[in-house]
């Protein structure tokens, strides 16, 4: 039986809609900036110097990695959606133990306990992460 309440799990259920609604309205506006900056013109320039150029494909490699970072943030807000109601859900995925539920409100997507998620970032930092 989980030990989330039926109150607990509402306000994760709030919670990850928020950030959901949130970052669809930052991805939005990131998308309509992107719009506005004309990569595309200064590389296409004739008259444009290397450094330009640099620059231009420097940031457009930045807005689509923070692009792809906000996908794979909105996916993961899914799958904690879609296992919200799941009698596992809330319990760490490496020891079992019980996340509290004030945790998941902050971080809906959290599969691991504090002291779970504290080993896995020590042990993985700085390692790369497959990605979509």
């Amino acid at each position: 039986m989980s030990h989330l309440t039926q109150k607990d799990r509402a306000a994760i259920r709030q919670a990850l809609e928020d950030q959901r609604n949130k970052l669809i309205k930052a991805m939005q506006s990131a998308l309509e900036q992107s719009g506005q900056t004309q990569f595309a013109e200064v590389l296409g320039r004739a008259s444009g110097d290397s450094a330009d150029e640099a620059l231009a494909i420097t940031l457009g490699d930045i807005s689509a990695a923070r692009l792809e970072h906000e996908v794979r943030a909105l996916q993961a807000l899914e799958n904690a959606r879609l296992r919200l109601d799941d009698k596992d859900f809330g319990l760490c995925d490496d020891c079992g133990e019980k996340i509290p539920a004030a945790r998941l409100v902050v971080n809906p997507v959290a599969t691991r306990c504090v002291a779970c998620q504290d080993h896995f970032e020590h042990t993985y930092a700085g390692q790369s992460h497959a990605s979509i």
